[in-house]
């Protein structure tokens, strides 16, 4: 009894899973056979067990996606793009123009972050801890007279507000914060 129960409720989750698919594909067969494909290509792709949370996130994921990229959904609708080749697209494939656009410039200005080259005018300290790797062996520099021109000045002197600011960069693994300092 107890084996049918869990079969019972992985075809309940199944079930679920192929609906969401459904509404977001707008899948205009009768039955969501469309869907079900697609949950089936899913489920046999992340390895045939509905209790998985790989699986599950994966078919929320997907759903967000479809219902997000038109021309994505179009795509599945017009039998362009199979079930099994949908499910075997990567984020980026999965993602709208627009946000991989968001993407690339979000690269860009992490590249641009790491590549930066006027670590020699940073002093060496072990006063911060990275968040991204744990390390305490950072540099920083001081921000004063480095005013970020995108503040709006009109509320007294235009130097107090950096005044206590730093740029802390992490010698490990190169990431970059501000940091107040008291």
């Amino acid at each position: 009894a107890m084996a049918e129960e869990a079969a019972a409720e992985d075809q309940e989750t199944r079930t679920k899973i192929a609906f969401n698919l459904g509404e977001a594909l707008d899948d205009p067969s009768p039955l969501f056979d469309l869907a079900r494909a697609v949950e089936q290509a899913l489920f046999v792709r992340k390895g045939s067990d509905a209790k998985d949370p790989s699986y599950r996130s994966a078919a929320r994921t997907l759903a967000a996606n479809i219902r997000r990229n038109g021309p994505l959904r179009r795509r599945v609708l017009d039998g362009e793009l199979s079930p099994e080749a949908l499910c075997e697209l990567s984020p980026d494939e999965l993602a709208t123009d627009e946000m991989k656009r968001k993407r690339e410039k979000m690269e860009e200005r992490s590249y641009k972050r790491r590549t930066r080259t006027t670590t020699d005018t940073l002093t060496d300290t072990t006063k911060y801890h990275c968040k991204d790797c744990d390390s305490n062996e950072c540099a920083y520099a001081d921000l004063k007279g480095h005013r970020d021109i995108r503040k709006n000045e009109t509320w007294g002197s235009n130097e107090s507000a950096d005044d206590a600011r730093v740029m802390v960069v992490c010698k490990q693994c190169g990431a970059e914060w501000n940091e107040t300092v008291l």
